[in-house]
């Protein structure tokens, strides 16, 4: 069973309900709203199969009735490893209907994070790929007893061996549409405040964590702003989700999620693989998509594609960026060479979004900032001591509010340092507000460099060398140094590796773009990609550790 709420209280749930922020729907129930008017529309598509509204909710019910008929219901778990395929909308949905959480786990964690998952979520279903290149069956041979919540494994697209179910049968059996089996699947409706959905954080510095939202606080009133004044998304249109879906909310959330909820559509890209991006503007084009969900480093690897121009992408009208800041230049180049509106999205795994642009923003603020706050949400820079900032002056980046988690599944100790007594939570981002209420993200307080006692943002030198033309996509850490404490040095993925740029020519490029000479990179490693996490951003102490190997 899932742990208590720790952090949002009944009563402000109440508060926010008063104030229109919270309301008494499921997301089920805006489903299944869409599936009664448009029924054989499409919802979801994959690489294996189309599923319309009425499948989707059909498949999805079936999966409810049996994991009732299995014991799992309210406040359970149920874990979905996948990769991006209609089986995690499907679970999701099916979890919604019988009050479980649904937790999606990244097909890129490996046997460390799993077990740390698993455990930590007391999970009690696991619906996963079996046979893949982690080898699920042998990892559970070896550690299923270090999860004695686990009752039920669930195999995917695949026949299922002793002791584990198969997925395709489950959401083929109809057997339970009699009278008692509706109302008993009817009587399973949780609460929309009750606790439904994990998002993973990246795991950055440490173990992922599992983020523990409801329906209200997060995926369904956050989403349902993103679908209107910010991105103006309906039920015309079509989603490309190419960021990987089993973690975070770029890759699920926004593509996936928030098309169903409005009645759109949702094309799925299996897996995103940097070496072949022109993937993700094939099914763009083959499904005449018209918005798509990505991550930064995805759009730099977009826009270096040589044949850009061959993809008829004249239905793309807007590109959602999402999970870590967009460089402008990266920004502008995309809106040039795709002809669509870039909006982008600004929150935390453990906290959900906190600011968003809108695609009625002045295209300065629209692609050089964050955003403003969302509706229902307090957002403000604090100096060190914690004393709110004035706008227009540096500070780390605060925010509380109707969009806040739980906290941490089964984890009361990490969520009580993470959040303050009132609620704050502190993000690490280094951020300045402006007089109309924009949020800037300026750097990180952990990444800063200090060499000789000035202070280096890694993130100014890395939206420089990003302007580069023989940069595609880079990474800026510190190096250690006996004399200056510390130095910077550039991790950068050329464009072409014939002939990748100098170090002596990129420091003169970061000076030429106005910099101080002290923020030019002195060590250069040139990498054919950066390593990233299960969400998808940088793992920059994996490069900093491949500098210490090298030095």
């Amino acid at each position: 069973m899932s742990a208590q709420p720790t952090i949002l209280s009944p009563e402000a749930g109440e508060s926010y309900r008063k104030a229109g922020l919270w309301g008494d729907r499921l997301i089920v129930d805006h489903v299944d709203a869409h599936a009664r008017r448009a029924p054989h529309k499409l919802a979801i598509a994959d690489s294996r199969e189309t599923i319309d509204y009425f499948e989707l909710v059909r498949r999805s019910e079936n999966l409810a009735a049996g994991m009732l008929a299995l014991g799992v219901g309210p406040g359970d778990t149920i874990a979905v490893r996948a990769p991006n395929w209609a089986e995690l909308p499907i679970s999701h949905l099916a979890a919604n209907r019988v009050g479980a959480i649904f937790l999606p786990l990244s097909t890129g964690f490996g046997a460390t994070e799993l077990s740390h998952l698993l455990a930590k979520s007391r999970a009690r279903v696991l619906i996963t790929t079996p046979d893949d290149e982690f080898g699920v069956r042998d990892f559970l041979k070896k550690q299923r007893s270090h999860f004695p919540d686990l009752q039920y494994v669930v195999c995917l697209r695949t026949t299922p061996v002793t002791d584990e179910l198969a997925f395709d049968e489950l959401v083929r059996d109809n057997t339970w549409r009699t009278l008692p089996g509706v109302e008993r699947l009817a009587a399973s409706r949780s609460h929309p405040d009750a606790p439904s959905h994990v998002m993973v954080s990246s795991g950055t510095t440490g173990l992922p964590k599992c983020s523990l939202f409801c329906d209200n606080n997060t995926l369904v009133k956050v989403l349902l702003q993103y679908c209107g004044s910010v991105a103006n998304v309906g039920s015309d249109d079509i989603a490309a989700a190419i960021a990987p879906a089993g973690t975070g909310a770029t890759g699920y959330n926004y593509p996936i999620l928030a098309p169903l909820l409005v009645g759109g559509s949702t094309i799925m890209l299996e897996h995103w693989r940097g070496s072949h991006a022109d993937d993700a503007l094939r099914l763009i084009e083959t499904h005449r998509c018209t918005y798509a969900v990505v991550v930064p480093t995805q759009l730099s690897k977009l826009i270096a594609i040589p044949h850009v121009k061959d993809f008829d992408l004249s239905r793309l009208r807007l590109i959602t960026n999402s999970g870590a800041k967009l460089p402008v230049s990266v920004a502008e180049a995309a809106e040039r060479l795709f002809g669509a509106v870039i909006q982008s999205v600004y929150g935390c795994s453990e906290a959900g979004a906190a600011t968003m642009t809108s695609v009625t923003d002045r295209p300065e603020k629209r692609l050089a900032t964050a955003g403003r706050a969302l509706v229902g949400q307090e957002v403000v820079v604090k100096n060190e001591t914690g004393v709110i900032l004035s706008r227009n002056q540096i500070g780390e980046v605060c925010w509380r509010g109707a969009n806040k988690s739980y906290g941490f599944l089964n984890d009361p100790e990490s969520t009580r340092l993470v959040w303050d007594a009132e609620g704050w939570i502190n993000s690490g981002d280094l951020g300045i507000i402006d007089d109309e209420g924009y949020l800037s993200i300026v750097g990180r307080k952990k990444d800063m460099i200090i060499r000789g006692g000035q202070n280096i943002n890694p993130r100014a030198i890395e939206e420089a060398l990003l302007r580069h033309p023989g940069v595609v996509d880079v990474a800026v850490t510190a190096a250690s140094d006996p004399v200056l404490g510390e130095r910077v040095c550039a991790f950068v993925v050329p464009r072409s590796s014939n002939e990748p740029p100098t170090l002596a020519e990129l420091s003169r490029f970061v000076i030429a773009e106005g910099h101080a000479k002290w923020n030019r990179p002195e060590i250069l490693v040139i990498v054919d990609d950066l390593p990233r996490n299960a969400g998808g951003k940088v793992d920059k102490s994996r490069l900093i550790a491949l500098q210490r190997s090298a030095a």
